[in-house]
């Protein structure tokens, strides 16, 4: 019921703040504005592990899983933009999302959105405005991460509510007195999974409008990719090509999901959902090797 109130919660504050109306200064659309970028060879195990241990969010991944889109089909929506430009980044992440075999609504627009893309004057006031008249969506959500959420200076705002829920997709209950995760199921002892799993059940993504100019639809759409299916945080001076630096004031981004990119969502959405997150992040290399050796026999074709 919470997390239904708070889905329902995310669209219907889009849709009625001020904040989100619509301007004429869009960013353009790039579908077609893509590069290829051939290298002799491919980083190593080391400095892929590292970049990927770096972008993720600490979540205590020695021990507990990596949050992904597991037990609710995912539904895109767009507030901010264009009627026209709003469908291109929904069809956009839509696409991305099927590229990882996840669990997708049907395309016919009735959906309630669960990973909404907004465009706004002000990120930061908006978030501020959610905590001051809605505090009751930050429900489930720690309290130095919801702090941390509102001290970020953009521009670029995720926030991304989770639930934790067994391996079969059952909610945990919690304990009221210790408030402790407890739960009951047949389970043989493993030191390769655990018995739990930690599902994403909504996502906002906030981009300041001024910040978007010069941007185009593919990079806005990959970037919210990147950071909505998984818990990523920006990249900062990171060697590897990486979406995350398209806010980077230095750095000069990629065009699209970069090969590490892809390989970081591959290695998240493959296996098991209730895999400690260690074992993903040092699955990323091996990952990309894959990539290329698909990609390489494809071209000799």
């Amino acid at each position: 019921m919470m997390r239904a109130c708070c889905l329902a919660g995310f669209a219907g504050l889009l849709l009625v703040s001020p904040a989100l109306a619509q301007s004429e200064g869009e960013p353009r659309d790039a579908g077609n504005d893509r590069s290829i970028v051939v290298t002799a060879e491919l980083p190593t195990w080391t400095e892929v592990t590292r970049q990927a241990r770096a972008i993720t969010a600490p979540t205590g991944i020695r021990y507990l899983p990596l949050p992904r889109f597991e037990g609710d089909r995912l539904c895109p929506g767009v507030i901010g933009l264009k009627a026209d430009y709003a469908a291109l980044v929904v069809d956009r992440i839509r696409a991305n999302a099927e590229r990882f075999d996840l669990w997708m609504t049907d395309d016919d627009g009735t959906c309630l959105p669960n990973f909404i893309v907004a465009f706004v004057d002000d990120g930061h006031g908006t978030l501020q405005q959610i905590a001051d008249r809605w505090s009751w969506l930050f429900t489930g959500m720690p309290r130095h991460e919801r702090l941390a959420l509102l001290a970020e200076d953009g521009p670029a705002w995720v926030w991304t509510t989770t639930e934790t829920r067994t391996r079969d997709g059952m909610p945990v209950a919690e304990d009221p007195v210790s408030g402790t995760m407890m739960v009951g199921m047949w389970s043989a002892h493993s030191k390769i999974y655990i018995p739990v799993r930690e599902d994403i059940t909504a996502v906002l993504v906030l981009f300041d409008r001024e910040a978007v100019r010069g941007k185009t639809l593919v990079q806005l759409a990959d970037y919210a990719t990147m950071r909505g299916l998984a818990r990523t945080r920006p990249a900062d001076g990171e060697a590897l090509d990486t979406i995350l630096t398209l806010f980077e004031p230095d750095a000069t981004p990629p065009a699209e999901l970069t090969a590490f990119d892809r390989a970081y969502l591959g290695a998240l959405y493959s296996g098991l959902p209730n895999m400690p997150g260690l074992s993903k992040v040092l699955g990323v290399s091996s990952r990309l090797r894959r990539q290329a050796r698909a990609e390489q026999a494809a071209a000799s074709e």
